[in-house]
């Protein structure tokens, strides 16, 4: 099975979760302990196929078998009004420590929006306040995949690929989120 890359900047506190050791990880990397805690302390840039091999070693790390959705979601979901600026969302994300949003509009969701998506538009213009005052919901994205609270969780891997994020519901009402922390986080 193919494993979607964990962000380099969640390292440390994934590797922490789960218990082993910067050697340990290494060994298992096929990597250097010093290019591990470089990562972790953000002082170099890892290649795709440096940061392929980590986040293998890591997933081999985790037993979540039998595991539901509702077992590994967080929760309470931050969400954002779809007329809230872009700068607002912002300022949500770094409140909570997350890095991406569902959108609503009243109790209807209808999009997401994400860091690396504010961070791609800002990189376009010369004023970023003509992005961060307009409202979210000129920059919306597509709404993450929503899953029932019973799914099993390995069936969630195949759409990290595609997405950063994937919502819980027990029938409309939408529950917790999985992130890719959170699967990675999951063990037994």
């Amino acid at each position: 099975m193919s494993v979607s890359t964990i962000d380099p900047k969640q390292l440390k506190k994934i590797r922490v979760q789960l218990g082993i050791t910067q050697s340990e990880l290494a060994r298992a990397a096929g990597v250097s302990q010093s290019l591990i805690a470089k990562l972790e302390s953000g002082l170099v840039d890892p290649s795709f196929s440096t940061m392929k091999a980590i986040s293998e070693a890591l997933r081999s790390q985790i037993r979540i078998e039998g595991k539901k959705a509702s077992e590994v979601m967080s929760k309470p979901v931050i969400s954002i009004q779809s007329n809230v600026t872009v700068s607002d969302s912002v300022n949500a994300m770094k409140k909570s420590g997350i890095s991406q949003l569902p959108v609503y509009s009243g109790t209807r969701l209808v999009g997401s929006i994400t860091e690396n998506q504010i961070v791609q538009l800002l990189s376009t213009v010369d004023d970023p306040r003509s992005i961060l005052s307009k409202p979210v919901s000129s920059y919306l994205q597509p709404t993450f995949p929503v899953v029932s609270a019973a799914t099993p969780v390995e069936a969630l891997f195949s759409l990290f690929k595609f997405v950063p994020a994937v919502l819980v519901a027990t029938g409309d009402k939408v529950e917790g989120v999985i992130t890719k922390i959170d699967m990675l986080s999951a063990e037994v």
